[in-house]
Protein backbone atom coordinates (compact mmCIF):
# COMPACT_ATOMS: atom_id res chain seq x y z
CA UNK A 1 0.00 0.00 0.00
CA UNK A 2 1.17 3.63 -0.97
CA UNK A 3 1.17 6.06 2.10
CA UNK A 4 0.87 9.71 0.42
CA UNK A 5 1.79 12.49 2.39
CA UNK A 6 -0.62 15.12 4.00
CA UNK A 7 1.11 17.94 4.48
CA UNK A 8 -0.12 19.84 1.58
CA UNK A 9 -3.67 19.63 3.03
CA UNK A 10 -3.60 21.51 6.02
CA UNK A 11 -1.81 24.40 3.81
CA UNK A 12 -4.46 24.45 1.57
CA UNK A 13 -6.77 24.84 4.85
CA UNK A 14 -4.40 27.43 6.33
CA UNK A 15 -4.72 29.71 2.90
CA UNK A 16 -8.05 29.48 2.40
CA UNK A 17 -9.10 30.48 6.16
CA UNK A 18 -6.42 32.89 6.22
CA UNK A 19 -8.91 35.53 4.35
CA UNK A 20 -11.84 34.80 6.29
CA UNK A 21 -10.00 35.48 9.67
CA UNK A 22 -8.50 38.84 8.10
CA UNK A 23 -12.26 40.08 7.43
CA UNK A 24 -13.29 38.58 10.27
CA UNK A 25 -10.69 40.50 12.31
CA UNK A 26 -11.59 43.87 10.53
CA UNK A 27 -14.68 43.82 10.98
CA UNK A 28 -14.42 43.80 14.59
CA UNK A 29 -12.00 46.62 14.42
CA UNK A 30 -14.77 48.17 12.17
CA UNK A 31 -17.75 48.07 14.66
CA UNK A 32 -16.08 48.94 17.86
CA UNK A 33 -15.01 52.33 15.75
CA UNK A 34 -18.67 52.24 15.04
CA UNK A 35 -19.58 52.03 18.59
CA UNK A 36 -16.70 54.26 19.95
CA UNK A 37 -17.97 57.07 17.45
CA UNK A 38 -22.12 56.25 19.22
CA UNK A 39 -20.52 56.96 22.83
CA UNK A 40 -18.44 59.69 21.38
CA UNK A 41 -21.78 61.51 19.91
CA UNK A 42 -23.45 60.30 23.23
CA UNK A 43 -20.81 62.35 25.68
CA UNK A 44 -20.91 65.54 23.26
CA UNK A 45 -24.91 65.65 23.37
CA UNK A 46 -24.56 65.43 27.10
CA UNK A 47 -22.04 68.26 27.97
CA UNK A 48 -24.09 70.29 25.42
CA UNK A 49 -26.77 70.04 27.14
CA UNK A 50 -24.97 70.89 30.56
CA UNK A 51 -24.05 73.63 28.94
CA UNK A 52 -26.94 74.62 27.78
CA UNK A 53 -29.07 74.12 30.65
CA UNK A 54 -26.80 75.94 32.56
CA UNK A 55 -26.70 78.83 30.77
CA UNK A 56 -30.49 78.90 29.15
CA UNK A 57 -31.47 82.10 30.40
CA UNK A 58 -28.34 83.59 27.55
CA UNK A 59 -29.68 82.28 24.28
CA UNK A 60 -27.00 79.33 24.14
CA UNK A 61 -27.59 77.94 20.86
CA UNK A 62 -24.60 79.32 18.80
CA UNK A 63 -22.07 78.78 21.75
CA UNK A 64 -23.60 75.04 21.83
CA UNK A 65 -22.73 74.45 18.16
CA UNK A 66 -19.60 75.68 18.93
CA UNK A 67 -19.08 73.14 20.94
CA UNK A 68 -20.34 70.37 18.90
CA UNK A 69 -17.72 71.59 16.18
CA UNK A 70 -14.99 71.98 19.30
CA UNK A 71 -15.23 68.54 19.88
CA UNK A 72 -15.94 66.93 16.71
CA UNK A 73 -15.37 68.77 13.38
CA UNK A 74 -16.64 65.66 11.65
CA UNK A 75 -20.57 65.86 12.72
CA UNK A 76 -23.05 65.30 9.68
CA UNK A 77 -25.98 67.09 10.76
CA UNK A 78 -27.00 68.30 14.29
CA UNK A 79 -30.69 69.49 15.91
CA UNK A 80 -31.06 72.02 18.46
CA UNK A 81 -34.28 72.73 19.99
CA UNK A 82 -34.56 74.97 22.69
CA UNK A 83 -37.60 75.84 24.87
CA UNK A 84 -37.25 78.58 27.26
CA UNK A 85 -40.20 78.83 28.54
CA UNK A 86 -40.46 75.37 29.54
CA UNK A 87 -36.43 74.82 29.98
CA UNK A 88 -36.08 72.25 27.86
CA UNK A 89 -33.48 71.75 25.60
CA UNK A 90 -34.01 68.98 22.71
CA UNK A 91 -30.38 67.99 20.53
CA UNK A 92 -29.50 65.16 18.20
CA UNK A 93 -26.36 64.55 16.70
CA UNK A 94 -25.76 62.40 13.63
CA UNK A 95 -22.29 61.54 12.19
CA UNK A 96 -21.16 58.57 9.36
CA UNK A 97 -18.03 56.94 9.47
CA UNK A 98 -16.90 54.76 6.42
CA UNK A 99 -14.56 52.03 8.05
CA UNK A 100 -12.38 49.83 6.55
CA UNK A 101 -14.86 47.87 4.83
CA UNK A 102 -16.97 50.91 3.90
CA UNK A 103 -13.74 52.39 2.47
CA UNK A 104 -13.38 49.28 0.37
CA UNK A 105 -16.77 50.00 -1.47
CA UNK A 106 -16.58 53.39 -0.88
CA UNK A 107 -19.30 53.70 0.70
CA UNK A 108 -20.08 54.88 4.45
CA UNK A 109 -21.88 52.68 6.25
CA UNK A 110 -22.05 53.41 9.77
CA UNK A 111 -24.52 56.29 10.56
CA UNK A 112 -24.82 56.72 14.14
CA UNK A 113 -26.85 59.01 15.92
CA UNK A 114 -27.67 60.47 19.49
CA UNK A 115 -31.20 62.08 21.05
CA UNK A 116 -31.06 63.72 24.00
CA UNK A 117 -33.28 65.90 26.02
CA UNK A 118 -32.72 68.20 29.27
CA UNK A 119 -34.95 69.85 31.45
CA UNK A 120 -35.65 71.24 35.41
CA UNK A 121 -37.18 68.83 37.22
CA UNK A 122 -37.57 69.79 41.11
CA UNK A 123 -34.35 72.31 40.44
CA UNK A 124 -33.13 69.58 39.16
CA UNK A 125 -31.43 69.01 36.01
CA UNK A 126 -32.27 65.46 34.37
CA UNK A 127 -30.64 64.59 30.59
CA UNK A 128 -32.58 61.70 29.36
CA UNK A 129 -31.91 59.51 25.83
CA UNK A 130 -34.47 60.70 24.08
CA UNK A 131 -36.55 57.28 21.91
CA UNK A 132 -37.12 57.90 17.92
Amino acid sequence: MIRLNNKGQSLAIFVIFIPVLIMLGALVVDLSLAKYNKIRLDNIAKQMLRYGLNNIDNAPYDNMVDLIYQNDDEIDDYKIDIDNSNKNIFITISKSTKGFFGSVINKEIYKEKSSYVGYFKDDKMMIEKKVN
